[in-house]
């Protein structure tokens, strides 16, 4: 009988086992799955705004020379000629958000003032689009 009760016994340790193994799998790989999600998740998520490193990289100037051309276009009656971008921030969302404070002259004369434009981009997908534009900027 003890012989049959110790084996008993050693089948009982030898499932329960086996039963904490696989719950100890499921747990590690539940958890594996939510840090993934909760990863992806953050990633998707916007940034906040970050100053532009190199205010003279060419590509920040032909956007800021581009916002002026397409704020001609949509306004026509106050004209602007673009100078040059003099300062900015940005922002990575499914592309990128860029703030520029851009030094242009109206209607073709010699005094300058300052503009504020943001402009999305999307490189991969050849998207830009101007969100805003306006002469008192607030940054």
């Amino acid at each position: 009988i003890a012989i049959v009760i110790t084996a008993q016994i050693s089948q009982i340790v030898k499932q329960n086992t086996h039963h904490q193994q696989q719950l100890a799998i499921a747990m590690a790989m539940t958890t594996r799955t939510l840090l993934l999600a909760a990863v992806c998740a953050a990633a998707a998520l916007p940034r906040g705004w970050s100053p532009i490193k190199n205010i003279d990289d060419p590509h920040i100037q032909e956007l800021g020379r581009w916002a002026i051309t397409e704020n001609n276009r949509v306004s026509p009656s106050d004209e602007l000629t673009f100078h040059r971008v003099t300062g900015g921030e940005q922002q990575v969302v499914s592309g990128m958000n860029y703030r520029l404070e851009i030094e242009a002259a109206s209607g073709g004369g010699d005094v300058t003032g300052s503009y504020g434009a943001v402009v999305f981009e999307q490189e991969w997908s050849n998207t830009r689009k101007l969100i805003s534009f306006d002469k008192n900027h607030n940054f």
